[in-house]
């Protein structure tokens, strides 16, 4: 039968193909990526928009065909026709999802399915035609069509993969819709060429049949349709995506200028940690070495005081710093094994003076179960306590503060306290105690707020509980007080080291009198007596404890002991006291005055009152103090160390364990520098000096005999990190311990220094203690043979003549202090300091031009701790605004008016340390002083011992040099040891050896 085609109907069927393949490879990109559920739907229509594509390609193709007889379709097998094609689609959509990286094989499988899908789709879409006879295939031809739906749709599946998966350009899309939508039509018409209609065929229409033209028309406008919408849904996701990938980089973008922000904050706390950090090192290692000198009762309790509270703000300012790690959940907690009783006394120490400065009571109420020798963080609970007890103190202006303590749970990994803080302040209101924890929030935030605070206690304190599995949460009532609570989960140590103090058994069967006017502080020291065994009677005021005396005298069961408060009203613990030892009573019990005020003015009023020497009990008492305070008193106490030193007993350990040891200190700082070798020195260890870590590489290659060496890791020339790496690449040093000793305390610091090969770190300020217990940790003194014979000494020098009274600019009160009035030191320092400070200007304009951008701020930074050190408070000041000018990178002319002011300052103050070598000392001068021979064999003898110790850089030599200087009498060698003195000024050994040399080759 004679066929021909309709060109613009044959375009029109090719042009639908594409389209569905378009619209289909548009849900295959958002197929790929969905997750979920969402997939399938995805997957749904996009197999639906591609079958729907074929079939109306097909049936808009058999349009096109122009036969002498008008066809008839079979309609429910029309329908049935599109499933071939559908299933096809989503077989191939399916694969396009789970292959993330295909192969040729994939492909090839891939254009097997889809073009099996075409080919079924026609040949079953042609049996729905009505015609007799049937139509007849010529099958080779039909292979031919399948074969050419499969090879057409190889390129098409390989670019519908690469599109799937985001792989090509923006065409990619384009280019395999074209091409699957080729090879649909191509076999559509292939497969017609195999068609054979009968020449005296016509038409058979059935009930079910549809007009050809009908049928092509309604599917093309429901092709059309389907496939827009479609269309139009993947031009919409497209657009959302688009919209979502601007937002996540809009996203990226926010969050790398938070990080940048974040590392803003950080280097920023790391300068505030060394600016900070620098005068805590002189506050707690000064007060530590005052600690070691004959002190009195009083001033050594104003010391260790002094010295807690350092070791206290030296704790809240890593805290703080700290805060970008508490944000990021990142803080680490120790677990070590502590005491609950030093926590509680260290609380006490630093809480206690602000109670007794407004007139309030601090007590202790601790539960007679709880555990105290305990394993976790002792600094993390005592800071949360002290945060808790700040506050209480702050907001109260009368009754009591009561700490409180008691055991919740046991478990067996430890247990679980509940700490309590009560006062009786002003409390808040239910708004004000919701928003208590929340960072930087007050009860009152106006600018004319009563109580100061930064409001970050509390949220630090949150944070802190919570990382110790804990909870924290308030109690309060507007005008009645408030009560923070906090639970938190701690081991119980094993095998707890038995405490050297009186045991509570040996005390059992003693009787006690509390008399206080304060019912809390009455009940709880009763309470307390009674859960370590002895017997308790309250009285609330002198009367009627003198009359509960008398009365158990008269009974023969008169009271052991007597726990009097001092301050009561009407008869206070003196005037007590006195008539009690005025009565007449077979038994006088003994006494211990309680007091929440000054111990000594609780002491010197007793002596006022001719009581003579008694036994004072600071409130808030503990268990601990309370058996320690009455077994002195009942002649029971064991002649042991008291506690305080027994907690210093592990470091006394480890100072003693390195005794005869040798280490290289590497420090470019001069006065941190003079104070750890102080403090190393007096510990019996002997100390070698290096400035950077180039000349500390110089040393050990000159002399490896070292058992440790302590590196600073800010330093010019050569850092401590890239010293440290150079030391660890040599094998001769591979097990040499390196350990860092630096003020950076920011987080990571530690693990850079592990990371470059350091063993441990030992932050500044200097906990002195920690500090010998972390050397001694990895430092093992080598064995040494005896000492050789030293040299008789040299003659005494000279006294120098006094400090003039006066200095321009500068407090010799307080450079004393610094250098815990020790004259001959500060002597020396404020030499350093002039020496070293002459043509600061001309040293600032250098370092401006240097390469290293921070030369000028750290000689800003140099000049501001020095002036610190020697008293010279303007300097000090001026140099500091200079150096934060330079960190700011303020314009040259701004430096240039701070750089004037530092000026202004340093000069009247070098002009008046030029009095310090003004006029020699009365008598004879030193020229007209001819030593004997002896003495010049003693000097020639000193001096090679000067120019041994000068070649080991060992820091004895500064004070050798110094003796030795004084102790001259010849012209030639008092200069050429004045010049030894100021090359060891910057810590330049080389240079003083030198200086040296012409004297030590003179024969004696």
């Amino acid at each position: 039968m004679p066929a021909s085609y309709s060109a613009w109907l044959v375009l029109l069927s090719v042009a639908m193909a594409v389209v569905a393949a378009y619209a289909t490879l548009g849900l295959a990109g958002r197929l790929t990526y969905s997750e979920g559920k969402a997939w399938k739907a995805w997957l749904a229509g996009g197999a639906l928009a591609m079958g729907f594509g074929i079939w109306a390609m097909h049936f808009v193709g058999m349009l096109a065909l122009h036969l002498p007889i008008e066809l008839s379709y079979n309609a429910p097998w029309t329908a049935l026709s599109m499933l071939p094609a559908t299933a096809a689609s989503a077989l191939l959509l399916l694969m396009l999802r789970r292959i993330p990286r295909p192969n040729a094989g994939h492909v090839l499988l891939g254009s097997l399915v889809l073009g099996s899908g075409i080919g079924g789709m026609h040949y079953s879409g042609m049996l729905a035609i009505e015609v007799a006879p049937a139509i007849s295939f010529d099958w080779r031809i039909v292979l031919v069509s399948v074969g050419v739906a499969v090879s057409l749709s190889v390129p098409g599946v390989w670019l519908a993969f690469r599109h799937a998966h985001n792989i090509g350009s923006g065409l990619t899309r384009a280019g395999g819709a074209l091409v699957m939508g080729c090879a649909v039509a191509a076999m559509h018409y292939t497969g017609m060429a195999a068609a054979e209609f009968a020449p005296n065929c016509v038409t058979e229409a059935s009930r079910w049949g549809v007009p050809a033209p009908g049928l092509a028309v309604a599917v093309s406008a429901l092709a059309f349709v389907v496939l827009g919408f479609t269309i139009l849904l993947t031009v919409m996701d497209a657009r959302m995506s688009e919209r979502n990938s601007q937002l996540m980089r809009d996203l990226r973008a926010a969050k790398e200028e938070a990080e940048q922000a974040a590392r803003a904050k950080s280097s920023f706390l790391a300068n505030m940690s060394h600016e900070i950090r620098t005068p805590m090192n002189a506050i707690i290692g000064m007060s530590y070495l005052a600690l070691q000198t004959s002190l009195d009762k009083k001033q050594r309790n104003y010391i260790e005081k002094v010295h807690r509270s350092g070791e206290s703000l030296l704790g809240i300012i890593n805290d703080i710093l700290d805060f970008s790690k508490i944000e990021a959940g990142k803080l680490a907690m120790e677990t070590v094994d502590f005491r609950l009783e030093d926590v509680m006394d260290n609380l006490a120490n630093l809480i206690g003076m602000k109670a007794d400065d407004k007139g309030i009571e601090l007590l202790f109420d601790m539960a007679p179960d709880v555990p105290t020798a305990l394993r976790g963080d002792p600094l993390r609970i005592g800071q949360v306590l002290i945060n808790l007890s700040n506050n209480a103190v702050k907001f109260t202006e009368a009754g009591e503060v009561v700490v409180g303590v008691e055991l919740v749970a046991e478990q067996p990994q430890g247990v679980e306290l509940h700490f309590w803080v009560r006062d009786t302040g002003i409390g808040m209101t239910p708004e004000q105690s919701g928003r208590m924890f929340q960072t930087f929030s007050q009860a009152d935030a106006s600018t004319t707020r009563r109580y100061g605070g930064t409001g970050l206690g509390l949220a630090i304190s949150k944070n802190l509980v919570e990382l110790m599995d804990g909870r924290i949460w308030v109690e309060s009532e507007a005008g009645r007080g408030s009560t923070f609570h906090f639970h938190v989960r701690v081991g119980v140590q094993s095998e707890p080291r038995q405490r050297r103090m009186f045991r509570a058994e040996e005390l059992q069967g003693t009787t006690v009198l509390v008399v206080d006017d304060n019912a809390v502080a009455r009940e709880i020291l009763a309470t307390m007596a009674r859960s370590v065994g002895f017997g308790a009677e309250t009285a609330r005021n002198g009367a009627q404890a003198l009359q509960l005396l008398a009365e158990a005298d008269r009974r023969a069961a008169a009271f052991d002991a007597v726990l009097l408060d001092w301050k009561m009203p009407e008869m206070d613990g003196v005037q007590t006291l006195r008539r009690l030892r005025d009565q007449q009573m077979v038994h006088q019990p003994r006494v211990v005055m309680v007091t929440a005020y000054g111990r000594e003015d609780a002491v010197h009023a007793a002596r006022l009152g001719g009581m003579g020497h008694l036994r004072v009990l600071t409130k808030p008492v503990t268990p601990s103090t309370l058996l320690e305070a009455l077994a002195e008193v009942l002649g029971r106490m064991l002649p042991v160390a008291p506690r305080a030193a027994e907690v210093a007993d592990a470091h006394d350990q480890a100072r003693a364990q390195l005794a005869g040891a040798r280490l290289l200190l590497v420090e470019d700082n001069d006065l941190n520098m003079e104070l750890a070798v102080n403090l190393l020195s007096d510990a019996g260890i002997e100390v070698v000096c290096a400035v950077n870590g180039q000349e500390a590489l110089d040393v050990l290659a000159r002399d490896d005999r070292f058992d440790g060496v302590l590196m600073d890791c800010q330093m010019p020339v050569m850092d401590g990190y890239t010293a440290t790496e150079a030391i660890r690449r040599n094998p001769a040093w591979s097990t040499l311990p390196v350990i860092a000793m630096t003020a950076n305390a920011m987080a990571g610091h530690r693990e850079q220094a592990l990371a470059a090969g350091m063993v441990d770190h030992v932050a500044k300020p200097l906990n002195v203690g920690q500090m010998f217990m972390t050397i001694a940790r990895w430092v093992r003194p080598a064995v040494v043979t005896a000492a050789p014979q030293e040299a008789p000494p040299s003659p005494l020098p000279p006294l120098p003549r006094p400090l003039p009274p006066l200095l321009p600019g500068i407090s010799v009160a307080r450079g004393l202090a610094i250098t815990n009035n020790n004259e001959a030191l500060y002597r020396r320092l404020l030499t350093r300091f002039r020496d070293g400070m002459v043509g600061f200007a001309e040293q600032f304009a250098a370092a401006q031009q240097d390469a290293d951008p921070t030369a000028a701020q750290r000689l800003a930074h140099t000049l501001k701790g020095s002036a610190g050190n020697v008293g010279a408070i303007a300097v000090e000041g001026a140099a500091g605004d200079l150096e934060m000018a330079c960190q700011a990178g303020r314009s040259p002319t701004e430096l240039q008016i701070m750089l004037t002011a530092v000026m202004n300052a340093l000069d009247p103050v070098l002009e008046g340390l030029a009095l310090l070598e003004g006029a020699a000392p009365p008598g004879p001068p030193p020229s007209a002083e001819v030593p004997d021979e002896a003495g010049r064999e003693r000097m020639q003898q000193s001096l090679g011992r000067l120019a041994e110790l000068l070649g080991q850089g060992d820091a004895d030599a500064l004070d050798l040099a110094d003796e030795l200087l004084e102790a001259a009498t010849e012209p030639a060698l008092k200069a050429a040891l004045r010049r030894v003195v100021e090359a060891l000024g910057d810590f330049d050994f080389d240079a003083a050896l030198l200086a040296l040399q012409p004297e030590t080759e003179r024969s004696p």
